[in-house]
C-alpha cells in the first residue's frame, strides 16, 4: 500500500495539463502561420509529417508525466505494511512504549537531553493512537520500578505518568525491558502488538545471545518492533572521569595525600588541554591538564594536603563534553585510626632474633612510627605487673607460659569492655592450664600437641598447610586470591589441637589442610579473642616468613579492635549492594543519601554473619552513615557511589547488526524524532519512494532534451 507524507502536494498533478495546453496552443499557431516553401515540402511529405507527429506526441507525455512525476515526489510517497501487519488504522493495537533512562540518556544535543527527547515523542506516540488502542510505558535501565508496566486506554493518565519519568544512572538493560514488553503484550488480544524503544542507539546493554534464544518467542507475541534513534545517527563524543584511587598517608608529615585520577576519551577525535579539578571538602585542592588520543584513556596522579585525625569527602571534576553526568567522580578519604597493641612475650631471648615476638612486631609495625597504624609495646611476663591492659585496644599472649591471676581477671574485664586478646601457642603452653585459667577467654579448649614434620624424629607425616573454609570470614574477604594462594605454602610442624566440643560466639578464620581449626575467633561480651594453634615466631611452623603473615596480622587487629581500616573504602556503582558487618553491640544504623533523604537499617544475616545491607544506591554521590544520629568509630563517616564507566561508552551499535538480531521480524528504524508524520513516528513507514520518483524525473528530463533536439 502506498501512502504520502505530504498528500496535498498531489494537486501539483494537476500540473500535467500544462503541457498539454502548451501543445495544443502551439499546434493552433502553426496551423494559422504561414511558411513559405519548407513548410510546403514538409507538408507534402507524409513520412516525414508522422515522424514529426510521433516526436511530438513524445514530448507531451514527457513533459506532462515530468510535470505530475514531480508533485508525486514532493508528496513523499512511501510503501506501508510490508510484511504481514495487520493493515488498517481502524484495528486495535496494543503498544508497549520502552524509554531508554540509562545514565546516557543525559546526553544534550540541541539543548535537550536525549531522555527529554524521547518523552516528547513517547507523547506524540500515545497522542497517535486510536482510542481503540492501548499502551503500557516502561523503562529499560530501572526495571524494578516502573510507572505505567500495565495496558491502558487512559490517554490522560498516560501523558501525565510520562511527564514525570525521570532519567537514571544506571546501565541500559534492553533485553531485561523486552522480556518485560513481551510479558505484557502475550496475554492481550489485540490484532496488532507492537513494541516502541525509545534509545539514543549505543551498544551498551544490547545482549546478543537474548536474541538467539528469545527471537521466536519475539516473533510470536510481538507483531512489530520500532525502534527511534533519539541521536539522530549522529557519532557522539565523550570524556568520562572513569577511575579515582586515592592513597592515603597522612602519617606522613603534614598530612600529604595522593589521589590517582584515570579518564577516559571515547570520542573519535583527541582531547588536549583537558582541565582536571580535585575537590576535598567542597574546597578545590588541585587542578591539572589531560591531552588524551581518541578512544583511549590516562591516568594522572595530583598531590594535596589534607587536615590529619579527619574523614574528608572530595570528588574529581572534568570538563568540556556534552555527557556532564559522568564528568564527576566521587571519592572518600578514611582516616587513620591509630591502635595499640600489647606483645606479651612468653620466651624473650638475649638475640632478639629468637624471641617469641620478633616476627610479630615487624609485622605489625614494619616501619617503625612511619608506616603502620598499629602502634606496639613489648614486655615478658614479669613486667606485667607494670601494665595496665586498658591502656591498649589489643593484647597479644605468645608463648605465655603462666599469668598472675589477678592479671587474668583484669583481662577478662579489658574483654568484657571491648578490648581485644589474641593467643598464639608454643612449647611453653600447657594445655590443662590454659583450659583452666583462660576458659572464659579461650575460642576452643586445648587438646593435644601433635608433630607433622618428616624431619622430626617423632613423627614421618608431612607438614600441614593453611587454607581457608567454605564461607571466607570477613578478615579473609579483602585479600586478592593471589594472597589467600600463598597459604598453601605455609609449612606447619606442630600445632595444638583442639577440643571438638563447640563453644558459643565463635569462628574459624583459617584451618589447616586436614580441615582443624588454625585461627579461631570468640565473642565475648563487647570485645572478641583469636586462638593461633600453633607458634607466631618460626619455632612449630615458617607461616612469619610468608607474604601473607604481615598481611593477615595487621588486618586480624583491625577486625578484632572492631576498627575502620585506614585504608579507603573500596567503591560502589549505582545499583550495586553496600554491605558492611555488624559490630557486636550494634543494632541499627542510619543511612542518608545525597539528596537527604535517610533509612533506618537492622543488621541481618548474610552467610552466617550479621551484616548492614543497603540497596538504595541509585543515584551518584556520598552517602553519609550514622548510629543514633552521630558517627560512630566502628564505621566510615559515608561512602561513595559512582556511576558504571559502562555507560560513559557512546559507541553506537550497527543498524545492520540490529537488522540481524530481529531477522524476520517485522522491525522499523528511523533516525529521526522531531519528523512529526504521524507514519514516520508510528513505524508505519516501510519504504520511502521519492527517490525513485526523482530518479524517473530526471531520466525523462534527459529524454525530452534529447529527443527536443532532433
Amino acid at each position: 500500500m502506498i501512502s504520502f507524507f505530504n498528500p496535498l502536494l498531489l494537486f501539483g498533478i494537476l500540473g500535467a495539463g500544462i503541457p498539454v495546453v502548451i501543445h495544443l496552443i502551439n499546434r493552433k499557431k502553426a496551423v494559422s502561420h504561414k511558411f513559405a516553401a519548407i513548410d510546403f515540402l514538409l507538408r507534402s511529405d507524409k513520412r516525414i509529417q508522422i515522424k514529426f507527429k510521433f516526436r511530438q506526441w513524445i514530448l507531451l507525455i514527457l513533459r506532462t508525466c515530468l510535470f505530475a512525476f514531480l508533485s508525486i515526489a514532493l508528496a513523499k510517497p512511501f510503501v506501508t505494511n510490508l510484511g504481514g501487519m495487520t493493515a488498517g488504522k481502524n484495528v486495535p493495537a496494543s503498544n508497549v512504549i520502552i524509554l531508554d533512562d540509562s545514565c546516557s540518556m543525559h546526553y544534550v544535543q540541541q539543548n535537550k537531553t536525549f531522555f527529554q527527547s524521547a518523552k516528547i515523542t513517547a507523547k506524540k506516540i500515545v497522542e497517535n493512537l486510536t482510542k481503540e488502542d492501548d499502551v503500557a510505558i516502561i523503562t529499560s535501565a530501572d526495571i524494578a520500578s516502573q510507572i505505567l508496566p500495565e495496558l491502558s486506554h487512559d490517554k490522560e493518565n498516560i501523558l501525565n505518568s510520562l511527564e514525570r519519568l525521570q532519567p537514571g544512572y544506571g546501565i541500559m538493560q534492553i533485553t531485561s525491558a523486552l522480556d518485560m514488553a513481551i510479558e505484557i503484550l502475550h496475554t492481550t488480544e489485540a490484532p496488532k502488538k507492537k513494541i516502541f524503544l525509545l534509545t539514543d542507539l549505543t551498544e551498551n546493554g544490547w545482549d546478543f545471545t537474548w536474541f538467539e534464544s528469545e527471537h521466536q518467542k519475539l516473533k510470536k507475541y510481538v507483531s512489530g518492533v520500532h525502534i527511534v534513534d533519539l541521536s539522530e545517527g549522529e557519532t557522539l563524543e565523550n570524556v568520562a572521569v572513569t577511575q579515582v584511587t586515592p592513597v592515603l598517608n597522612v602519617s606522613e608529615k603534614g598530612g600529604e595525600s595522593r589521589i590517582i585520577v584515570t579518564i577516559d576519551n571515547f570520542s573519535p577525535s583527541g582531547k588536549k588541554n583537558l582541565l582536571t579539578r580535585v575537590f576535598v571538602d567542597q574546597k578545590m585542592v588541585s587542578q591539572g591538564f589531560f591531552d588524551i588520543d581518541a578512544y583511549e584513556s590516562k591516568t594522572k596522579e595530583f598531590s594535596f594536603y589534607i587536615e590529619k585525625g579527619k574523614d574528608h569527602i572530595g570528588r574529581v571534576e572534568t570538563f568540556g563534553d556534552n555527557l556532564a553526568i559522568d564528568n564527576t567522580r566521587y571519592f572518600f578519604l578514611n582516616k587513620v585510626q591509630q591502635l595499640e597493641a600489647l606483645l606479651i612475650d612468653g620466651d624473650p631471648k638475649t638475640n632478639i632474633y629468637e624471641s617469641e615476638t620478633f616476627y610479630l612486631e615487624k609485622a605489625l609495625n614494619p616501619e617503625r612510627e612511619h608506616a603502620s597504624c598499629i602502634e606496639t609495646a613489648i614486655c615478658s611476663v614479669h613486667e606485667v605487673h607494670n601494665i595496665r591492659f586498658d591502656d591498649f585496644d589489643i593484647v597479644f599472649l605468645c608463648n605465655v607460659e603462666t599469668l598472675p591471676q589477678e592479671k587474668i581477671k583484669e583481662l577478662e574485664t579489658f574483654a568484657q569492655n571491648g578490648g581485644a586478646v589474641i593467643f598464639s601457642l608454643g612449647n611453653r603452653v600447657e594445655a590443662e592450664y590454659y583450659n583452666n585459667a583462660f576458659r572464659t577467654l579461650l575460642p576452643q579448649q586445648l587438646y593435644t600437641t601433635r608433630t607433622f614434620s618428616s624431619d622430626n624424629s617423632l613423627s614421618d607425616e608431612r607438614p600441614l598447610f593453611l587454607k581457608t573454609g567454605v564461607t571466607a570470614h570477613p578478615v579473609m574477604r579483602d585479600f586478592s586470591e593471589t594472597y589467600v594462594g600463598f597459604l598453601s605454602s605455609v609449612n606447619i610442624y606442630r600445632l595444638f589441637y583442639i577440643n571438638p566440643t563447640p563453644v558459643e560466639n565463635t569462628q574459624t578464620i583459617l584451618l589447616y589442610s586436614d580441615d582443624t581449626p588454625a585461627l579461631i575467633e570468640r565473642q565475648v561480651g563487647l570485645g572478641k579473642t583469636v586462638l593461633l594453634t600453633t607458634t607466631i615466631d618460626r619455632s612449630w611452623t615458617d607461616f612469619p616468613v610468608k607474604p601473607f603473615f604481615v598481611p593477615l596480622m595487621q588486618q586480624l587487629c583491625r577486625y578484632v579492635s572492631g576498627t575502620v581500616p585506614g585504608e579507603i573504602q573500596n567503591e560502589i556503582v549505582v545499583k550495586q549492594e553496600w554491605q558492611y558487618p555488624c559490630p557486636y553491640g550494634i543494632s541499627g544504623i542510619e543511612i542518608i543519601d545525597p539528596k537527604g533523604t535517610k533509612r533506618s537499617l537492622q543488621p541481618q544475616f548474610v552467610q552466617n554473619e550479621s551484616a548492614f545491607l543497603y540497596d538504595e544506591t541509585h543515584i551518584p554521590g556520598i552517602y553519609a552513615i550514622t548510629v543514633e544520629g552521630k558517627s560512630h568509630a566502628q564505621f566510615p563517616m559515608c561512602f561513595s557511589v559512582n556511576l558504571d564507566a559502562s555507560e560513559s561508552k557512546l559507541k553506537k551499535i550497527d543498524p545492520k547488526k540490529i537488522t540481524a538480531l530481529m531477522g524476520d521480524i517485522n522491525f522499523t528504524l528511523t533516525a529521526s524524532h522531531r519528523d512529526e508524520e504521524r507514519t514516520v513516528l508510528m513505524g508505519d513507514a516501510k519504504k520511502t519512494l521519492w527517490g525513485l520518483f526523482l530518479f524517473f524525473i530526471l531520466c525523462m528530463l534527459v529524454a525530452e532534451s534529447y529527443i527536443s533536439r532532433k
